[in-house]
């Protein structure tokens, strides 16, 4: 009986031993685990001071840096601009680009130039001209010619600007822009050809030339919607000093109005989602916006002290090219992808009309 009690006893006291042991390794690892900061709370204090969102020239440095394309053509994935899942970056604009070239005060230094959407294979195509407009296959040109001996107006020629036709015959006539059907032309009539601006019109392309249409609208720098039922233009209200994009129906009729910030140059987005025009930020440089058909969602560019304006959609709508005086030093074209990133240079030295430059466009064929 004795023999068995003691060895209970140390029995016991062999529990107790491990039990006390085991509590003090408990209390060991709860205080170590209590003294380590968990990453849940040092996150406030990370994210309470964000970072500024960087200048566009520094954002597409850091965020979108230039890749060389792979063998099949693809691109390596960009940041999504809302902090999304990553996209594709589109591929590089393709087609061709016209523009005018002004050097000089006569009509003869007036020229209408057409390059590849890289800036490759720069030429001139037409002298005594401006304005181009080309049509939606790319096969023709219409824009406003003032060649010697003949008369002033609206001409259409071939793409490489042989051939023109006298389509409507005025000195006023400004601001081309084709149907995407290719079933007509608008334009601007102005009685002032130094202040481009007045009524709007369009022509039917059906190489006679006679049908036209008033649509009853005042203003400068008409463009035709992807359907062809709308145009898009700058104006105002009559007896309203509130200048900006005026909306009307391609046959005519009361307009709406979706700025009033005196923008111009305006041009519809493929898929008709969005437009593309310019207009003076808050330090009075004339910059390059987006907006959405309905007035809603309006959105800058381009950034800086340049003047960076004439504004037109890649015919895929994934770019916008556009002619900037860099800061008042030379004038070039640029492209950028449509998202506002990924400027680049693709034409230097490419003056346009120093007092109307800001009624010019770009035009893009295939």
């Amino acid at each position: 009986m004795f023999t068995h009690s003691l060895l209970e006893q140390r029995v016991r006291l062999w529990q107790f031993t491990l039990g006390a042991l085991l509590v003090v390794l408990l209390s060991a690892c709860g205080s170590q685990t209590a003294s380590t900061p968990t990453p849940t709370a040092t996150l406030p204090a990370a994210t309470a001071t964000p970072s500024p969102i960087p200048p566009v020239a520094v954002a597409v440095a850091t965020l979108t840096p230039t890749v060389a394309p792979s063998p099949t053509g693809a691109t390596a994935p960009r940041p999504s601009p809302t902090g999304g899942a990553a996209q594709p970056r589109p591929a590089g604009a393709t087609g061709k680009v016209a523009y005018s070239v002004v050097t000089g005060r006569e009509p003869k230094f007036h020229t209408i130039w057409v390059a590849d959407a890289n800036g490759a294979n720069a030429h001139q195509i037409l002298t005594h001209a401006q304005w181009p407009a080309f049509s939606p296959d790319g096969s023709r040109i219409a824009y406003y010619g003032r060649p010697e001996g003949k008369s002033e107006g609206l001409y259409v020629a071939d793409s490489g600007g042989n051939n023109p036709v006298l389509a409507v015959i005025s000195p006023g006539v400004c601001c081309l822009d084709w149907s995407r059907d290719g079933q007509w032309i608008v334009y601007a009539l102005s009685g002032r050809p130094n202040q481009p601006g007045g009524p709007i019109w369009k022509v039917k392309v059906d190489g006679v030339y006679q049908t036209r249409v008033d649509l009853k609208v005042m203003g400068n720098g008409p463009a035709f919607s992807p359907d062809s039922k709308q145009v898009v233009y700058s104006g105002s209200f009559p007896n309203q000093d509130r200048l900006g994009l005026m909306i009307v129906s391609a046959d005519g009729g009361t307009p709406r109005q979706i700025t009033t910030d005196n923008g111009g140059n305006a041009q519809w987005s493929p898929d008709g989602r969005r437009i593309v025009y310019q207009a003076r930020d808050n330090a009075n440089a004339i910059q390059v916006f987006v907006i959405n058909p309905d007035g809603s969602n309006r959105r800058q560019l381009t950034h800086g002290k340049s003047n960076d304006g004439q504004p037109i959609w890649s015919r895929d709508g994934n770019h916008i090219f556009w002619r900037s005086d860099q800061n008042g030093t030379a004038w070039a074209i640029y492209v950028m992808v449509a998202d506002g990133t990924g400027p680049r240079k693709i034409l230097d030295n490419v003056p346009p009309e120093p007092d109307l430059w800001g009624w010019e466009s770009l035009s893009i064929a295939p």
